[in-house]
């Protein structure tokens, strides 16, 4: 992050409207996980989930940003000494994702507890901390998608002026509004068995709508030549998600016909969408079009790893 909005300094420390944005995500998330956690496993275990969860999720996004930005961080950022220095920003998503289920896990691990249980609670309070992440990025040079030259769609919510008054995608509040739509899909699951239902919704919804809003990002994305981290984590996740469901399904001896639509959608999925991504920047096909053909497929793909097929009595 850079070029923050500064609202007031206190001392050595300065407060900005992102800084402000995530605290109060991030509080009201806790306040919610406790709420729907109040009779299993009770507020105090809620809390300390959530302690566990927050460091978990902090160190995860730093340590994979300083490892896939390790060589920017010794040039251009002083070194090694760089890393400790957490208010300084340099964080991932997905490293937030990965870092937050470790410490879930640990926590559940550690004090016994139903490990689905205490992975679908922090998956709600994830959720509801991301919507305010991602609605802060106005407030800084992040979230920003490709420029508006047409005067006509010069305006919210089609355009948002970025701080050198250019017009450019808000690409930022449709992640919110993704997150928003996350988040009540969790809260609506809460309480479903198996347990952990919720927390795999969680990466498989982050996961379809991540891998086309992080496409349309112009910003300080991270990048592998032409695979973005976001979209490639995303995809990693999403599969490892459903391969593992596939696992369950087969050792508990309750394969079914649509499994095998699911998995033949899935792959066809994962090819179309990377044959798309290639296209969007080879291809004379206008680019809203694959766009649209894109989100789609994710759509569908989505729907398969969502809806296994199965009766609630056989769950």
């Amino acid at each position: 992050m850079n070029e923050m909005t500064i609202l007031f300094i206190a001392g050595p420390f300065s407060v900005t409207a992102f800084g402000l944005c995530l605290t109060l995500g991030v509080v009201l998330a806790v306040c919610m996980v406790a709420f729907l956690g109040r009779k299993d496993p009770g507020v105090n275990a809620v809390l300390s989930l959530s302690a566990a969860t927050i460091a978990g999720a902090m160190l995860g996004a730093r340590i994979l940003y300083c490892l896939t930005m390790l060589d920017f961080i010794l040039v251009d950022l002083g070194g090694m000494g760089f890393m400790p220095r957490l208010w300084e920003g340099g964080y991932t998503l997905y490293g937030a994702v990965l870092g937050g289920g470790a410490g879930a896990l640990i926590y559940a691990r550690v004090t016994k507890r139903n490990i689905g249980r205490m992975l679908d609670l922090a998956a709600v309070g994830g959720a509801l901390a991301l919507i305010f992440e991602r609605a802060g990025e106005y407030f800084t040079t992040q979230g920003l998608g490709e420029y508006i030259m047409d005067e006509r769609w010069q305006r919210f919510p089609f355009a948002v002026q970025s701080v050198y008054e250019d017009w450019q995608i808000p690409v930022f509040m449709y992640e919110a509004l993704a997150a928003l739509v996350i988040a009540i899909v969790l809260v609506w699951m809460q309480g479903r068995k198996p347990a952990g239902r919720a927390a795999e919704a969680f990466i498989i919804l982050l996961g379809v709508t991540q891998i086309i809003l992080e496409s349309l990002r112009e910003d300080e994305f991270i990048r592998f030549g032409f695979v973005r981290l976001n979209m490639l984590a995303a995809a990693i996740t999403m599969g490892l998600t459903f391969f593992w469901r596939v696992r369950r399904m087969l050792k508990a001896r309750k394969w079914i016909p649509w499994q095998i639509i699911r998995l033949v959608v899935f792959a066809l999925g994962i090819v179309l969408v990377i044959l798309i991504e290639f296209a969007l920047d080879k291809s004379s096909i206008d680019d809203t079009l694959l766009y649209f053909v894109m989100a789609g497929m994710l759509g569908v793909m989505g729907f398969a790893m969502l809806f296994d097929g199965r009766k609630k009595t056989d769950q």
